[in-house]
């Protein structure tokens, strides 16, 4: 994912949807419940990158297996989330989903996610972990599309313009990063900054910071953090606003909706900007190959006090009311077992969670595609405990969230309110 934060649209909205299903029966014709002979329907979110390297590897697939047609269906995250909500409710479900860990649990609790493990689908060539991502009580309801892990990327031009020295990763600090990047945004030009703001993020960086605090956004279904924890939060965006180290509010929340490659880090405006790992490869694009990964910093100035995990990228379902199951699993099949289907789609959803795939692709990967690589090696043995997974209605959890964070940087709230009033309303989503 952008790995990004989670779109401007409430997901109760889907959820309202979603519940319609009950009186929904299979998908309409033309869905993809529709005769044996139509193609399958693949929807994905992803960029010109991810688009490029899927249509390619569905064309070879479609070469290798008589001609099997498979259609493409893709779009920007947040766009992604009211499509497939809307043909949810309309029972026109895709035959293969790519899925996000923020809503594996929110579709499978309404049956829209086929059961994997009574499946055709081969799983021996995964870790376990990896696995185990894509169950939600019990369950294989999704399978590990690609593995990644929060980062901080870095431009190293834009360090260098400000005369500013990039920073030891096993050890900085939160301090040292706001110092870091108030430093940048003043030995540059104007306009261009030391850091994204963070705060307006969102994930992966509000994670990583409840984890070092010990705590962590959800704890089975309900939230895993306090009121203390979350003004510490609120605390260390309004100081990167403060200093200057970060955009002020309005460029802040601007940038939030930008396409990836539009945004100030791909446009060479800023030096820091909180991603996912797979996401390299698209800034290396961006930024002629220049991107530099560095682990998020830590209160404890340690990297194995960082807490960082091994995350699924983004996952690949089945619909269970798909006419074509079979068919459908046996693409999923291709693309996470097939070392043809590796060496095409490389890195760019996230390092392979197939070991012998992944293995097998190394003497393939781009300079950008071993930067993620090399980055998940790096970090095997620093790694903190895996989170829960995100509950049914855990999704709205982030908008109450980012409400709560412009509320807090544009001035109309003082963060021990706002801290208290979002805690309370995020408690409120999960039910």
């Amino acid at each position: 994912m952008r790995s990004p934060r989670a779109p401007r649209r409430s997901i109760l909205t889907a959820s309202l949807l979603l519940g319609g299903l009950a009186a929904c029966g299979p998908n309409a014709p033309g869905g993809s419940g529709a005769s044996d002979a139509a193609a399958l329907r693949f929807a994905w979110w992803g960029n010109a990158k991810r688009d490029e390297l899927t249509k390619t590897a569905l064309e070879t697939y479609g070469a290798a297996h008589d001609g099997a047609a498979v259609s493409p269906e893709t779009t920007d995250w947040s766009s992604y989330w009211d499509k497939l909500a809307t043909q949810v409710a309309g029972g026109d479900v895709p035959d293969v989903l790519q899925m996000d860990e923020g809503y594996l649990a929110e579709y499978s609790s309404r049956g829209i996610l086929a059961d994997l493990g009574d499946s055709a689908l081969a799983t021996d060539g995964f870790d376990p972990t990896a696995l185990d991502a894509g169950k939600v009580e019990g369950s294989l309801v999704a399978v590990n599309a690609g593995i990644n892990a929060p980062v901080l990327l870095a431009n190293p031009a834009v360090f260098g313009a400000a005369g500013v020295d990039l920073p030891d990763d096993t050890t900085w600090t939160w301090d040292d990063l706001v110092d870091i990047a108030t430093r940048i945004t003043e030995g540059t030009e104007e306009g261009t900054y030391g850091v994204q703001q963070l705060g307006i993020a969102g994930d992966p960086t509000f994670s990583v910071h409840l984890r070092q605090q010990g705590a962590q956004k959800f704890d089975g279904n309900a939230l895993g953090f306090t009121e203390e924890h979350l003004l510490a939060w609120f605390e260390l965006a309004l100081r990167l606003q403060d200093t200057k180290a970060a955009p002020p509010a309005d460029v802040a929340v601007e940038e939030a909706g930008q396409a990836v490659d539009q945004t100030l880090f791909a446009t060479g405006k800023c030096g820091l900007q909180s991603q996912w790992s797979n996401q390299v490869v698209t800034f290396d694009a961006s930024l002629d190959g220049a991107v530099t990964v560095l682990r998020m910093p830590s209160l404890a100035s340690a990297a194995d006090q960082a807490q960082l995990w091994y995350k699924a990228s983004m996952y690949f379902a089945v619909s269970a009311r798909s006419g074509q199951q079979e068919a459908a699993v046996a693409l999923v099949d291709w693309l996470v077992n097939s070392e043809e289907a590796g060496r095409i789609l490389l890195a760019e959803r996230g390092v392979p969670a197939n070991l012998d795939v992944r293995e097998a692709i190394l003497p393939e990967l781009t300079e950008a595609d071993l930067k993620a690589a090399d980055f998940i090696e790096a970090i095997a043995e620093e790694l903190g405990e895996q989170p829960s997974i995100t509950p049914p209605g855990g999704s709205a959890v982030g908008d109450v969230l980012q409400r709560g964070m412009e509320d807090v940087l544009f001035g109309r709230v003082e963060a021990a309110d706002a801290a208290s009033s979002v805690l309370q309303e995020a408690s409120g989503a999960l039910g």
